[in-house]
């Protein structure tokens, strides 16, 4: 265990972090699945729907600062429980909205809890396992990302027959169950001394074996003197996710068939837990540098290929790249910074989400989006994490 205080044992630590992640990512793609019939309830002008993708998208962002500088100061076990409370409320009031603003405003307040839950789930992880098993317990709690693929299905076989307000109060259920096991796993350890310490204690006196530091300094100071990491982090998460969110808004080619969804959604798993082996035995640099070169080779086999199912495989065998740094950011954005890990890491994660989220956007305004032409826009996101590859490499040798 990283942190011999701890109470709970590894896979009881994994089950309550995957617990948050899992709605966290079925939410969010929820709502992407739901866009139109939103904006066909409520009359929405395309001005008003991109407003509330925005708003999802700020939410985020905003949660992961505030919630993560919250949780570095009282403690990882206290802000999980809370955020819960936050996004259980958002949703209530998302399957009750009356008008665009109580969307618009119930929207940002279940994305804050969205944007807190990675940081949070992953530090509060990372800090309990060792480092030989750090990685692939991270990729292994990425897997919440199939959340979308829960989403997914939900549209494919609930919206027809409960309509989308019960699609969003549904989740409410399960939310409040698993919120009680979540309270019993955390409980004694937010009540423990050991555990309201462990706030403002950082991964750096203890799990890393680093230079010794203390919290008197503020988050914004923390974060211009981490801007360096800051700003690789940032970059290998919103180039990545980029790659991710394209494909499910532009894999036009993919047909819609349940058995291709779980497909699309499910290639990612190996992905993980490819990119954990890789790293455990080449480092993280190494395994992004594996990561971009396969996907820029991918992206040019598509654009020059004549083969008419290209686009398709495309669409297929890319969630299996993305799964390699999907699996791998939560560790390794740990690893990076000391104080304020948890504000730190999840806005590199986070505020790279919101970036990415144009990138559908932009590619629109390029052109590639005719006949899922977006092959060459993937190449640049692979020489960008490429060149990112080599700081990562020179970011891991402080470990």
């Amino acid at each position: 265990m990283g942190n011999p205080g701890s109470q709970s044992s590894p896979a009881r630590i994994y089950w309550t972090a995957f617990i948050g992640l899992l709605f966290d990512y079925y939410d969010l793609y929820l709502f992407v699945y739901l866009e139109k019939v939103l904006a066909g309830h409520f009359t929405l002008t395309p001005g008003a729907s991109n407003t509330l993708q925005f708003a999802g998208l700020a939410g985020v962002g905003l949660g992961a600062l505030g919630f993560g500088w919250l949780a570095d100061r009282f403690g990882r076990g206290r802000m999980m429980l809370a955020v819960f409370s936050v996004y259980v409320l958002g949703i209530a009031g998302l399957s009750l909205a009356w008008s665009f603003a109580s969307v618009l405003g119930f929207r940002l307040l279940a994305s804050l809890a969205l944007g807190a839950e990675w940081g949070i789930s992953h530090t509060y992880l990372a800090e309990r396992v060792d480092r030989t098993t750090r990685y692939r317990f991270a990729a292994l709690l990425q897997l919440a990302i199939l959340g979308g693929l829960l989403a997914a299905l939900a549209r494919i076989y609930l919206l027809p027959a409960w309509g989308w307000r019960w699609l969003f109060a549904a989740s409410i259920v399960p939310v409040a169950i698993l919120s009680l096991v979540r309270w019993r796993v955390l409980a004694k350890e937010v009540e423990s001394p050991k555990s309201k310490a462990e706030g403002s204690r950082s991964i750096s006196q203890t799990a890393f074996g680093l230079r010794p530091s203390t919290f008197d300094r503020t988050g914004a100071r923390a974060l211009r003197e981490n801007a360096v990491p800051f700003a690789v982090c940032f970059g290998i998460a919103s180039l990545t996710i980029a790659s991710g969110t394209i494909n499910v808004f532009y894999a036009k080619d993919l047909p819609q068939s349940v058995v291709y969804t779980v497909f699309f959604w499910c290639n990612v798993v190996p992905g993980m837990l490819a990119g954990a082996w890789v790293v455990r035995r080449q480092g993280v640099g190494r395994a992004l540098a594996i990561y971009a070169a396969a996907l820029i080779g991918l992206s040019v086999w598509a654009w020059t290929s004549p083969w008419p199912q290209r686009a398709l495989a495309f669409a297929l065998v890319l969630p299996l790249l993305n799964g390699i740094p999907f699996g791998l950011m939560g560790a390794f954005f740990n690893e990076v910074f000391g104080e304020y890990r948890t504000m730190l890491s999840g806005a590199a994660y986070n505020l790279g989400r919101i970036l990415a989220g144009f990138s559908p956007a932009l590619i629109t305004v390029l052109g590639l989006h005719q006949g899922g032409s977006y092959f060459l826009f993937t190449a640049a996101l692979g020489a960008g994490v490429l060149a990112l590859s080599i700081s990562a490499t020179r970011l891991t040798r402080w470990f």
